[in-house]
């Protein structure tokens, strides 16, 4: 499904308005009187939008919007106009309740999204969640228990954290690399300062880095994970259990997808905690300390720059990256000193990718049709219309079939080449109109004496009267 099949073609419309602001903090009044209220009449999110967003509504102009009059006006017009915007782009749907009010109806696409711009907006200290542990206890009660459901349920919880864990590490991976990229535009050392123990601080290590390293370990609780996981799949009896639970929980439309379903995510499972450390937390790793070493160095030279040559050629460089005329600059100091290229060697430093080279345009090579001998062409024709000719085959294809109108692959008696050849040519012959039999193809091998061929079933055609 495409992205507009699922939500309305306008609904981003007012996210790039000129009142794209007021209408983003308007989704946000939206999505609390979402969280705080089962039913939301239409007059509370009025109410609401007018006390927070009051300023903000009288000193908007609504420029090229298509907004009355009458609802220009004043506040409490401007209030309206939001609704009615917002529910025409289908932020939201209204309908009329049993008390002849109107209420707001949140559709399912709509608060996924304003819990999405919620979360971007809000600055407090988050967690990341304990997908490790979490896997540990549902799968250790559920071991512990005699409950044929609990275990099938721990399986699908178990698979749907340990997915969740991968989300959490790659965006961890990719937002340590975000802050390095941001590190290296500042230039100023409070900034940096501010970025490493503020940004970076609390919203990655604090966060997500530290507990995965002490509360929610994966090789504290990888071991008991997987043990648990091995003891229930080699209970065959317990399997069969736990598909039929499944097959009753509507997870699969037989007995068979179930059990395989259970074991793939089993074996999921089992794989990613095996992989978890090499693929993903050592790769963390090494972005921390290639971030945190890239900071230090990063504010020693901003605090040292005026002090030692060190700082003094980093703010060279710095105007020379800035200046167009670098490169005749370049040239005017290269006597003064040389630059040199610094490198490193790494695990990695032994393996290129091999480039093509150029390709040129080379001399067409003649090619000779070989000749073929006129003697040999005769052997061969002569082999044909004797051994292997169509009255051959079809006294081959009559031997096989008897007295009966069909027969298959295990009735052509595969002893020699002979045998085997002729059961090549039979499919070959099968699609000449004037044959006497037609063949056709069951899936599978058939194979006798080191000869295989396909399954074939081949019958005799009923003669026309």
């Amino acid at each position: 499904m495409k992205l507009f099949d699922a939500v309305p073609s306008e609904l981003f419309s007012v996210l790039s308005s000129p009142n794209r602001v007021l209408y983003s903090d308007a989704l946000d009044v939206l999505y609390c009187a979402y969280r705080e209220n089962l039913k939301i009449p239409e007059n509370m999110l009025y109410m609401m939008l007018r006390s927070k967003l009051e300023q903000q509504l009288a000193d908007a102009t609504f420029d090229g919007e298509d907004i009355d009059e009458e609802e220009l006006r004043d506040v409490s017009g401007r209030a309206r106009f939001l609704i009615r915007k917002l529910c025409a782009k289908g932020w939201f749907e209204k309908e009329r309740g049993e008390d002849f009010d109107e209420y707001i109806t949140v559709p399912g696409y709509s608060s996924r999204l304003l819990e999405l711009f919620h979360q971007l907006r809000d600055d407090s200290p988050i967690r990341g969640y304990s997908y490790v542990f979490g896997t540990y206890s549902t799968l250790k009660v559920a071991d512990d228990g005699d409950n044929v459901y609990d275990k099938m349920a721990a399986i699908y919880s178990a698979y749907d954290n340990t997915q969740s864990l991968i989300n959490l590490l790659q965006m961890v991976y990719h937002n340590v690399k975000h802050f390095f990229q941001v590190q290296i535009e500042m230039q100023e050392v409070n900034q940096v300062l501010a970025s490493h123990f503020d940004d970076y601080g609390q919203k990655i290590a604090e966060a997500y880095i530290r507990p995965l390293k002490i509360k929610d370990s994966v090789p504290k609780y990888r071991g008991p994970i997987q043990a648990i996981l091995k003891s229930w799949v080699q209970d065959d009896a317990l399997l069969i259990a736990m598909s039929n639970a499944a097959l009753q929980d509507k997870r699969g439309s037989t007995l068979e997808e179930c059990r395989t379903d259970l074991l793939k995510k089993i074996f999921w499972v089992k794989e990613r905690y095996d992989s978890i450390e090499r693929d993903y937390l050592d790769e963390i790793d090494g972005q921390v300390r290639r971030y945190t070493r890239a900071t230090t160095q990063k504010i020693e030279n901003l605090t040292n720059r005026d002090h030692n040559v060190r700082g003094n050629l980093n703010y060279l460089l710095q105007e020379l990256s800035r200046n167009r005329r670098a490169s005749e600059l370049v040239e005017q100091i290269q006597p003064a000193f040389q630059l040199y290229e610094q490198s490193f060697i790494s695990e990695k430093s032994l393996w290129y990718r091999k480039r093509p080279g150029k390709r040129t345009k080379a001399e067409p090579v003649p090619i000779e049709d070989p000749s073929i001998d006129d003697e040999i062409m005769r052997q061969v024709q002569a082999m044909l219309h004797s051994e292997y000719d169509r009255a051959a085959v079809e006294t081959y294809v009559e031997n096989w079939l008897g007295q009966s109108d069909t027969c298959y692959s295990k009735d052509m008696q595969l002893q020699d080449d002979k045998a085997y050849i002729m059961s090549l040519l039979t499919v070959l012959a099968s699609s000449d109109r004037n044959a006497r039999y037609t063949v056709k193809e069951l899936g599978g091998s058939f194979t006798e004496n080191e000869y295989t061929v396909p399954q074939l079933q081949i019958s005799r055609k009923e003669e026309k009267k």
